[in-house]
């Protein structure tokens, strides 16, 4: 699959992706072996989500900070990219943001990937303290925060006045290794904003749903495009998909059974997802790529007690996996 970078999110909790049980001493351990599997594997990118408490309100899973995250994963790993896919900005101050992304890239070896989200649960920042303004305010604010973070990251000392942030004489040292600067993404599929954002400021973009979905939002995505005369190419183009692997039809039925928390119609979550043998999932896979997307960012419930990121891999990377 020409052209394919694919990549493993690590198990940080918040989606039941911890073993239940798991000691607390053991919790970044294993979320850094699945890691150090995707890198063996192939996978050119390992991601972690951003979020403070699980998905129910009794939910009681650990749940492991995206920053800290990125950071042991930065130290414990040697070769694979380690990115946010993605930090919601309403929990973050973005100028203090840029410094910490900065220090990453360093610690990194200059292998960091950043995307920004306006966040998918008020409800949580709102759970801790954190002031909520409007979706439209919200996604706004991930245009600028690119912005700022490429002032800090290229000027010795960054004056910035914007709508949301303002920054005077803040001198962010160490500047990351990746000149001009790591990729930032803008994550999301509005299309209206959202789109028009990355259009306008952003290295990539990551979308969701089937491929008739995606689709449509990259065709939203190349009229922005046109629209401020920027080539759609220049646009890196990630799919976020639930990857769901198994032996046969009715074991794949069962793993849905499983991890269909919410009670979707079993063929409308599927169809959002990679679910099925390994030569199946890697056709779904296909199916994104003849579209034009170049990254899959791959999410499997079962990481830390299955091979499923290797038999993924294998299947869609060829043998050397």
């Amino acid at each position: 699959m020409t052209g394919l970078r694919l990549g493993c999110f690590a198990p940080q909790g918040w989606r039941g992706d911890i073993p239940p049980g798991t000691p607390a001493e053991s919790l970044f351990e294993t979320m850094v072996e699945v890691a150090l599997r995707a890198e063996r594997s192939g996978y050119g990118v390992v991601w972690v989500y951003d979020h403070l408490q699980g998905v129910f309100p009794d939910d009681r899973a650990p749940v492991l900070d995206p920053l800290l995250s990125l950071a042991t994963l930065s130290w414990a790993t040697t070769r694979v990219r380690v990115g946010s896919m993605c930090l919601s900005l309403p929990l973050h101050r973005p100028a203090q943001l840029a410094h910490q992304l900065a220090c990453l890239d360093v610690l990194s070896g200059g292998r960091l990937e950043v995307a920004l989200g306006a966040g998918s649960d008020p409800r949580e920042a709102l759970a801790f303290g954190f002031q909520v303004p409007s979706l439209r305010e919200r996604i706004l604010a991930c245009g600028e925060a690119v912005e700022l973070f490429r002032a800090c990251w290229g000027h010795e000392v960054t004056q910035f006045e914007g709508r949301y942030s303002v920054v005077e004489d803040a001198r962010v040292y160490p500047k990351p290794i990746q000149r001009p600067s790591p990729p930032v993404w803008i994550a999301g599929g509005g299309e209206r904003l959202t789109l028009w954002q990355v259009a306008r400021h952003a290295d990539g973009c990551s979308l969701f749903g089937p491929p008739s979905r995606v689709a449509r939002k990259l065709d939203v995505l190349a009229e922005h495009c046109r629209s401020l005369g920027r080539k759609l190419s220049s646009i890196r183009v990630a799919v976020v998909l639930d990857c769901l692997v198994a032996d046969t039809e009715a074991g794949a039925d069962l793993m849905v059974e499983r991890h269909n928390r919410h009670r979707e119609d079993p063929g409308s979550y599927r169809a959002r997802r990679l679910v099925g043998s390994p030569a199946a999932c890697a056709q779904q896979v296909q199916a994104y790529l003849d579209l034009g997307v170049t990254e899959v960012c791959c999410h499997f419930p079962d990481a830390a007690i299955s091979d499923s990121p290797e038999r993924l891999a294998r299947a869609v990377l060829g043998a050397g996996g």
